[in-house]
């Protein structure tokens, strides 16, 4: 069997289902990951603060790489749908105006990031120890958009199809490549910093024309064409429509980051090379809890596209029991493993750099099942087709309470960094909360993609 078929997600075993989807998915965002963990490893060779400057970006790239999320979750949650349906021909269309769409913005936005690379760094307040590292580093992550946008709408039309295991293919991949490039690059070419952002460009690069070509010629699952599917303005504005609340609530949840970023680096460049190494490790623990979440979204549009709306509901119910079932598994390992891992990014680090690392990933993986939870909030609205409520929620968890609560714990404590990995745990609970009472009082079953 290629991947899990419409039966299954419509009338199989739903546990057995979301693993089945899921694992791949959950592969795919350790590969993510990797790209930014092989970079910070090899950086690390390099100096702690490099690490720093590699840090600050990280947030700068999210708001670059909202829109793709956007498209992403229009596109999960229309072509779904659609294959619900049993419009094929319908995903088929929505499917190549996406492919048309991501590279063109893909485009765009690294032009942006090119032109304004010193004022945005200005703007952060960029300590000048690593000023010109994170120069270096944003011109060549920029050149990167182009392809990390086509990779994330290949896999998003896979998912939708039920196929979560080409995409993590293509990846790792992907990943290799960027292994091997990566110290030959920054070490062999003597290119530093730079060379780690050129070696994920370059890594992608080499991959995406396969996943166009899949598209093109893999008439197993949606395919694009663009001579039988011409632009049309309606489709594109009915993607956009569906893509904006979803892009816009994670643009303002990424520059919530960043400006998390330059509330960090006030406090020094170490402090920053502690959140970023902290930030890869915590990461990497959420990928289990977080894979449930992006499984369940393909669920709940076939579901709902099929008009089994309790079939949904029992979706949700199965997934969080799932997912807080492996955030326990998740917070106990992270927590044991934290020093560890955090010696192994960094050699000889300094005790200052140790002590503020450790102290971050224990705020972090704490809050595993948090992040889990709020993944699958989102799930059931972005695969219902209601971004909106997610653009609501991921906005507020930013800046509705983790943003101001960093103020009042600068302005009124003595905690120092320590407020802002206090703020993060805080927030999530919140908007946790909110959304669990959304789930229920919200008509998120009724059909509204057309």
């Amino acid at each position: 069997m290629r991947g899990i078929t419409r039966d299954d997600l419509l009338h199989g075993n739903i546990v057995k289902g979301l693993l089945h989807l899921s694992i791949p998915l959950m592969f795919l965002n350790l590969i993510n990951t990797f790209y930014s963990i092989v970079d910070t490893y090899f950086v690390g060779q390099i100096g702690e603060l490099q690490v720093g400057a590699v840090s600050l970006i990280s947030p700068i790239m999210g708001c670059g790489t909202a829109f793709a999320t956007g498209l992403c979750a229009a596109g999960i949650a229309m072509i779904s749908r659609s294959i619900g349906e049993r419009n094929y021909e319908k995903a088929d269309n929505i499917a190549t105006h996406l492919v048309t769409l991501c590279m063109f913005l893909g485009v765009l936005i690294g032009i942006i990031c090119i032109a304004f690379a010193k004022p945005i760094l200005n703007w952060l307040d960029t300590p000048q120890d690593i000023y010109q590292d994170a120069y270096y580093y944003l011109l060549g992550i920029s050149l990167d958009f182009l392809f990390l946008f086509l990779l994330s709408i290949f896999q998003c039309i896979r998912q939708s199809n039920g196929d979560s295991k080409t995409g993590v293919k293509l990846n790792t991949i992907s990943a290799i490549l960027n292994v091997i490039l990566d110290p030959l690059f920054i070490f062999t070419f003597d290119l530093g910093i730079f060379g780690a952002a050129l070696a994920t460009t370059v890594s992608k690069a080499l991959v995406s024309p396969i996943a166009i070509y899949i598209l093109l010629h893999d008439k197993d699952y949606t395919s694009i064409s663009f001579k039988k599917h011409r632009f049309s303005f309606s489709t594109m504005i009915s993607i956009v429509k569906v893509a904006i609340p979803a892009s816009l609530g994670q643009f303002l949840s990424s520059f919530g980051f960043v400006m998390m970023s330059k509330n960090i680096v006030a406090y020094g460049s170490i402090a920053m090379s502690a959140y970023g190494i902290g930030n890869r490790i915590s990461s990497l623990f959420y990928i289990p809890v977080n894979g449930i979440g992006s499984a369940l979204s393909t669920f709940i549009g076939q579901s709902l596209g099929a008009d089994q709306p309790d079939r949904a509901k029992e979706c949700f119910k199965k997934a969080m029991i799932l997912m807080s079932e492996i955030a326990v598994v998740c917070t106990i390992i992270g927590l044991l493993s934290s020093k560890m891992c955090v010696q192994l990014f960094v050699k000889n680090a300094s005790d200052q750099l140790l002590d503020m690392a450790l102290e971050y990933n224990y705020y972090a993986v704490g809050t595993a099942f948090f992040m889990g939870w709020y993944q699958i909030i989102c799930a059931i609205f972005e695969g219902s087709g209601n971004t909106s409520i997610t653009m609501i929620l991921s906005t507020f968890r930013l800046w509705g309470c983790r943003i101001p609560m960093i103020w009042a714990f600068g302005q009124f404590t003595s905690l120092g960094p320590t407020g802002i990995w206090l703020s993060m745990v805080l927030s999530n609970f919140v908007v946790c909360s909110i959304g669990q009472i959304l789930y229920f009082i919200f008509p998120w079953t009724r059909k509204i993609v057309h």
